[in-house]
């Protein structure tokens, strides 16, 4: 304690008059001069202090925060936006808002969601090169999916960590990121279970159920969800794919019977059947519990490319499984279940004959990928352009234009059809793809703002002189 008498072994008598690192040390002044740092428990106290340490003042005073008016939320929204558009990237909040020259490739997304409800199941290939939009358009879709009451699973393949030929690791990675259209939840099946667990007739189910994973999940759920812990854990990660020990979660779960069986997820490369299997069965689980099915997006597919002879044939196989798990009720499928290889354990690669998947694909045409086109129709691929027409191009600069004014309060300029037309001529030259587009707006906007004396046109006029040459 501050002003207590000491003594140390070596300097003497002393008093300390500091303490410091959590009062592991003190500060001592000796009675014979020195003054020095010692860990304390060398000192021994020969007269405490009978006054009692101050509490610690804070370094910074905590900051009160200010009650923000409607309009000045709406601003900071938009100077959000704007910190994103600087790099190229439209934020999800955003991305209906910020969506040009779509209009075809929307209604085909349209379709396709019409045909899950209508003849059960689609496959929709997104062709894009790099910077053209293919992850705007599959947030776009996943926004759309849920606005129509469809759950979305997304996953974005990687060389690495989601590579194309591992079933189990792309499995795992859609169901961690499983989103509902009537909860914020998000990566867990809860949601869905308590959906079905609220049906009047899930006694019936449970009945149709019986002898699979499905119901195996769902009756054991049902008896473990009051009591939370690692046990429900466990059931919730073997679901997901994780890598468990199946011996454990056979211990942890309530029912222990042939009836409710509890199998191995095979982390092998070949057991393509078994997770569009599951995925399968996801998808009719949750049109009983009144959803309009799943949503299933792989993006980055092109990482394909990246992979070695053998993975390649292990990724065709999962990707040819899963558009044959979603297209096997159509008339035209070209795919039969007898041109798929299955695991050594052979398991079926479809839940029910029906589907309820939507399952779509973003790939990169110059990357070598897989051979889409011999098992889709034309209708099935979205190609996404480079290009936008002028309209499509007005409307963009438009919304930028705004937002620009939004977030930084100023006045109105009819300045955006000067600054689409230069954009819109170095993006027909392939100078610039739409990613670089926003930037380069999003800066011109900047400029414009911070010297209002420096003048669009007169940006756009340096613009095509540096890039067009003229």
């Amino acid at each position: 304690m501050i002003g207590s008498t000491v003594n140390h072994p070596l300097f003497g008598r002393g008093q300390i008059i500091e303490l410091r690192n959590a009062a592991r040390e003190s500060a001592v002044r000796f009675d014979n001069g020195i003054r020095a740092v010692v860990p304390v428990n060398l000192l021994s106290v020969l007269k405490s202090s009978g006054t009692p340490l101050p509490a610690p003042r804070p370094l910074i005073a905590p900051r009160v925060e200010a009650v923000r008016t409607q309009e000045q939320e709406d601003r900071l929204a938009a100077r959000r936006t704007i910190e994103a558009l600087r790099y190229g990237v439209v934020p999800h909040t955003r991305i209906r808002e910020l969506s040009a020259g779509l209009k075809s490739e929307r209604a085909s997304l349209s379709r396709a969601f019409d045909a899950v409800g209508k003849t059960g199941g689609d496959v929709r290939v997104v062709l894009g090169e790099y910077g053209t939009g293919k992850s705007h358009f599959f947030e776009l879709a996943a926004q759309e999916a849920l606005e129509r009451n469809f759950l979305v699973v997304t996953a974005s393949l990687d060389v690495r960590e989601v590579p194309p030929n591992r079933p189990q690791r792309i499995y795992n990675a859609l169901l961690h990121n499983l989103r509902y259209p009537d909860t914020a939840e998000t990566g867990t099946l809860t949601p869905l279970f308590e959906r079905l667990l609220a049906l009047p007739a899930y006694s019936e189910l449970l009945t149709k159920l019986q002898g699979t994973i499905f119901g195996s999940a769902l009756h054991n759920y049902s008896l473990m969800r009051n009591q939370p812990g690692e046990s429900l854990n466990l059931l919730f990660d073997w679901l997901a794919g994780e890598k468990v020990y199946i011996s454990a979660v056979r211990q942890a779960v309530a029912v222990k019977s042939k009836e409710f069986p509890i199998p191995a997820l095979s982390m092998m490369t070949t057991s393509a059947d078994q997770y569009c299997y599951l995925l399968s069965g996801w998808g009719w689980l949750a049109q009983q519990a009144g959803y309009a099915g799943i949503a299933v997006l792989l993006d980055e597919s092109e990482h394909y490319s990246l992979l070695n002879v053998r993975g390649q044939e292990r990724a065709d196989n999962f990707f040819r499984g899963l558009m044959y798990t979603a297209l096997a009720g159509h008339k035209g499928c070209k795919i039969k279940e007898e041109q798929l290889a299955h695991h050594t354990n052979a398991h079926a690669f479809r839940f029910t004959d029906r589907s309820q998947l939507l399952v779509m694909f973003a790939v990169t045409p110059s990357a070598s990928t897989f051979d889409y086109r011999r098992w889709l129709n034309d209708d099935q691929i979205i190609a996404l352009s480079a290009h936008l027409s002028e309209s499509a191009a007005n409307d963009l600069m438009i919304q930028l234009s705004a937002l620009h004014r939004q977030a930084y309060g100023y006045e109105h300029r009819n300045d955006y059809a000067d600054v689409a037309s230069a954009l819109r001529e170095c993006l027909d030259g392939r100078l610039i793809n739409l990613r670089q587009m926003i930037r380069l707006a999003t800066e011109v906007y900047d400029l414009n703002y911070a010297h209002p004396d420096f003048a669009v046109s007169q940006a756009m006029t340096e613009l095509r002189r540096g890039m067009l040459g003229r």
